[in-house]
């Protein structure tokens, strides 16, 4: 979450809002959320953090996570979100897919930014960044 926040500069110009989700009570959010905030202060006082770039959804129920197919029940502390990253355009549709098996498997925070603001321009997401499935 922290490289998504200080890649922000690249996509907030886009319109472009980062929404993570979460199935820990609100409370370890709010913690999350503080602790990126600190290290943001530190390291890169610099970025703009009102707004804040990035929005943590709560879904202590899984009802998200369940929807858009992202559960991973078999992970030792329970139930978890797969690392799965979308990019969906202003009309619903999935323009950009990052999924893994790996919670250590993320996108990058570079790729993110330029495929979140080429949807968000409307044009194709970078081919030299391609999501992977």
């Amino acid at each position: 979450m922290t490289a998504f926040v200080y890649e922000s500069e690249r996509y907030v110009e886009g319109k472009v809002q980062i929404l993570g989700v979460s199935v820990e009570p609100a409370e370890e959010g709010r913690k999350l959320l503080d602790r990126v905030t600190r290290d943001c202060q530190e390291d890169r006082p610099h970025i703009k953090l009102d707004p804040y770039p990035l929005r943590l959804l709560i879904d202590p129920d899984a009802k998200l996570i369940r929807a858009v197919g992202a559960e991973n029940e078999g992970h030792w502390a329970g139930l978890i979100a797969a690392p799965i990253t979308y990019v969906v355009d202003r009309d619903g549709k999935i323009r950009w897919a990052y999924v893994s098996t790996s919670a250590a498997d993320r996108p990058s925070p570079v790729a993110l930014a330029k495929a979140a603001c080429s949807v968000a321009a409307g044009k194709e997401p970078p081919a030299d960044y391609p999501g992977k499935t």
